[in-house]
C-alpha cells in the first residue's frame, strides 16, 4: 500500500515522487501564506503513515470554509501522487464509473476591455482565434445606453454562431440589471453571471422571473453550504464553481451533482491560479459529463509567468488535457525557485 512521508509544508514527498501544490490567494479566498504556514504542519501530522487514498478521504473531511485554498492545494498534490501511483490521469481518478474523461475541455475567451472599440477587437481576435465563447465583462460604470451599444457592438463582430455571455461581478442593482438585460435579450446573451451582490438571493430569483436571459452565480457560491443555499433559493440557472474557492476537486463535484439533481448546469472556473492548479480544474472539468458549457480556464495568459515547462495551449475553443499519470504536467523548478515565497518553503 502505497504511503506517505512525514510531509512538506508545500509538497507531498511519495516515494521518490515530489508533488507540488499551490499557494493561496488572499483577496479571493481571505486566506494568506502566514496562515497556510501555520495550518499545514498539523494536517501533515494527520496524513503520516495513511495511504494516499486514506489521506485523500482525511483532507475532505476537514471544514473547507477555513481554509478552502490550502486544503484544495493539498487534495490536488495527492490526487497527483495518486494518479500516478496507479499510472493513470487525475481525470480518470474523478470520472464516474463507466465514464471516460474528456480529452478536452470547451472553454471561453474574457474580454474586460471598457471602450467598445477595444471590446470589439479582442471579440474578433477571440474569433480568428477559435474560440467559440465570450465572456464580455459589463457593469464597467458605463450608462445603461453604453452598456447595451457595447454588448450589441461585440454581437454585431462575432456573429450569431458565437456563444455570448456577460460578467457584471456584482456591479448592478435589481432596477437597473432588469433595465439593461432587457434590452440584451435581442443579442442572444447564454447568460448573465452574478448581476447582483453575492448575498442578494432574494434579487437574484426575482431576476431571473423578470427576463429570460438566464442567470449564473459565482461570487455567491464559494462553498458547499453556499452552493446549496442559492439551489434552495432558486436564485440561479448555472453555478460558476471555482475549485479553490470551494475547497477542492471532489467537493466541487459535490456542488455539481447538487445543482445537476435540480437541473442546474455548473461552469468550472479558475481563480487565476497558475499552471498546477489550472491543470487540476482542467482535469475536473473532463471527468464531470454533466459541465457540458465552457469552462473560465483560458486564463493562464493574464499572468505574466507560469511554473510549467510546457504550456497548456487552447486550440480552437478547446483546452486539452495533459495527458500521462497524475496531472500530466511538468513544473519549472527554476520558476518555482523564483517565486517562492522565502520563509514559507
Amino acid at each position: 500500500m502505497a504511503q506517505l512521508s512525514p510531509a512538506v509544508p508545500s509538497q507531498l514527498q511519495h516515494r521518490s515522487q515530489r508533488n507540488d501544490c499551490a499557494a493561496p490567494l488572499p483577496a479571493f479566498t481571505g486566506e494568506s501564506l502566514a496562515h497556510t504556514h501555520t495550518l499545514l504542519p498539523s494536517l501533515a501530522a494527520r496524513l503520516r503513515h495513511k495511504s494516499l487514498q486514506e489521506a485523500l478521504d482525511c483532507v475532505h473531511s476537514q471544514e473547507q470554509t477555513k481554509a478552502a485554498s490550502t486544503l484544495c492545494g493539498l487534495e490536488i498534490a495527492l490526487l497527483d501522487a495518486l494518479g500516478k501511483a496507479e499510472g493513470c490521469a487525475v481525470s480518470t481518478l474523478l470520472s464516474p464509473l463507466a465514464s471516460t474523461p474528456r480529452a478536452a475541455v470547451p472553454v471561453n475567451a474574457v474580454i474586460g476591455a471598457k471602450a467598445t472599440r477595444s471590446a470589439v477587437a479582442a471579440a474578433r481576435d477571440a474569433k480568428k482565434n477559435g474560440f467559440r465563447c465570450i465572456k464580455l465583462k459589463v457593469g464597467l460604470g458605463l450608462s445603461a445606453h453604453e452598456e447595451i451599444e457595447r454588448v450589441a457592438s461585440v454581437r454585431d463582430a462575432t456573429g450569431p454562431a458565437m456563444h455570448l455571455r456577460l460578467d457584471a461581478n456584482e456591479a448592478w442593482h435589481l432596477e437597473e440589471a432588469i433595465a439593461i438585460l432587457s434590452q440584451c435579450v435581442p443579442y442572444d446573451i447564454q447568460y448573465i453571471e452574478q448581476p447582483l451582490e453575492a448575498h442578494d438571493l432574494v434579487g437574484m430569483r426575482t431576476l431571473r422571473q423578470a427576463i429570460p436571459i438566464p442567470l449564473a452565480a459565482d461570487e455567491a457560491v464559494h462553498s458547499l453550504e453556499s452552493a446549496r443555499l442559492v439551489l434552495e433559493s432558486e436564485a440561479a440557472d448555472i453555478l460558476v464553481i471555482k475549485p479553490q474557492l470551494a475547497g477542492g476537486l471532489r467537493v466541487s463535484q459535490q456542488m455539481i451533482r447538487l445543482a445537476t439533481e435540480r437541473g442546474v448546469q455548473s461552469v468550472i472556473t479558475s481563480s487565476l491560479e497558475a499552471g498546477i492548479g489550472l491543470a487540476a480544474e482542467l482535469h475536473l472539468a473532463a471527468a464531470s459529463p454533466a459541465v457540458t458549457l465552457a469552462c473560465g480556464l483560458a486564463t493562464l495568459d493574464l499572468l505574466i509567468d507560469d511554473l510549467l515547462i510546457d504550456e497548456l495551449p487552447v486550440r480552437a475553443g478547446f483546452l486539452p488535457v495533459p495527458p500521462g499519470p497524475g496531472l500530466g504536467i511538468e513544473l519549472d523548478r527554476q520558476a518555482l525557485d523564483r517565486y517562492c515565497v522565502r520563509g514559507f518553503a
